[in-house]
């Protein structure tokens, strides 16, 4: 493996950084690059963790990007390293941190800074929504209205987060909401209703929270929430926890390649935990090996 030299970004807002002594994860963050030949400078957002890596990632200096944060800030950090040519190395910060579950790596900041002295750069898939990239999820229907109704009250905590999720998620359940649109599967075109719609970037594996066991199969993984009733996004929520949530009847699970949604206006989505709105139709497609990433060999099968 070559050796390269990172320009690294450490997002402080995120919600595990929120409490983590920042110059000590940098030092063991070194130390682990170090350890495989890397080097790496770190560049402090004053108060806009994504005009930093912006100008980091347009560094022509380096040849690789590294973003400690949450899904997020790891989001927009992989769409850059892409459009720059640049390997891209994760710290996962946020809460959930469901991309650095599917590279293998451990949740815990530090620990995962530790593990990136074995990590190898592999080349893993990344999906577009018209120019959007996305790394793990497009959703519409429930999940931007749970960041929606939660994101009007501002938490100053992780814990507080996590409480403003949970009273959204039961203001939900009451009252699930109704997406109808056409959807063009891989060149097949049908009008479609339900409460939401789930694109993956790889298909999400069963038996744990949602995200993809592996990121190089080079597929979309769709995902249809047919009901709106209460009681079937209550055992949704229930099942999401759990990882059996693919197994309830009202749940359709499908691969693509390509992907058009068309409905009048605008259309509301969440991309891997951020509220947008993006003009229709929006076309959604899998850009097979096109990221490089710092991450654990993939286990053989």
């Amino acid at each position: 493996m070559r050796d390269l030299s990172f320009a690294g970004v450490i997002n402080p807002g995120a919600s595990t950084l929120k409490s983590v002594e920042i110059d000590a994860l940098k030092a063991r963050i070194a130390e682990a690059l170090a350890a495989q030949g890397h080097r790496i400078d770190f560049s402090d957002p004053d108060k806009d963790a994504a005009k930093t890596l912006r100008e980091a990632a347009a560094d022509r200096t380096t040849d690789g990007l590294l973003a400690a944060g949450g899904d997020g800030t790891v989001s927009l950090a992989a769409g850059l390293a892409v459009r720059h040519g640049k390997a891209l190395a994760v710290v996962p910060g946020g809460n959930m941190n469901l991309f650095a579950r599917s590279l293998g790596l451990p949740v815990d900041p530090f620990a995962a800074a530790e593990a990136l002295s074995g990590c190898d750069v592999r080349k893993v898939d990344i999906a577009y929504a018209n120019d959007r990239p996305f790394i793990h999820e497009f959703s519409l229907g429930l999940h931007p209205e749970l960041i929606a109704d939660r994101d009007r009250v501002k938490y100053g905590s992780r814990l507080g987060k996590l409480v403003g999720t949970a009273r959204a998620a039961l203001r939900l359940i009451a009252r699930p909401p109704r997406v109808r649109l056409w959807l063009d599967q891989d060149g097949v075109e049908r009008p479609v209703a339900m409460a939401a719609l789930f694109v993956s970037n790889n298909r999400l594996g069963p038996g744990h929270l949602p995200f993809a066991d592996r990121l190089d199969e080079g597929v979309l993984g769709v995902y249809a929430i047919r009901s709106r009733g209460s009681a079937h996004v209550a055992r949704l929520a229930a099942a999401i926890q759990t990882g059996s949530w693919q197994e309830l009847p009202f749940v359709s699970d499908t691969t693509a390649t390509a992907l058009r949604l068309t409905r009048r206006g605008t259309i509301r989505a969440a991309i891997d935990g951020e509220l947008v709105k993006m003009r229709s139709p929006v076309d959604i497609r899998i850009d097979p090996g096109a990221l490089e990433v710092l991450a654990p060999e993939v286990p053989p099968e």
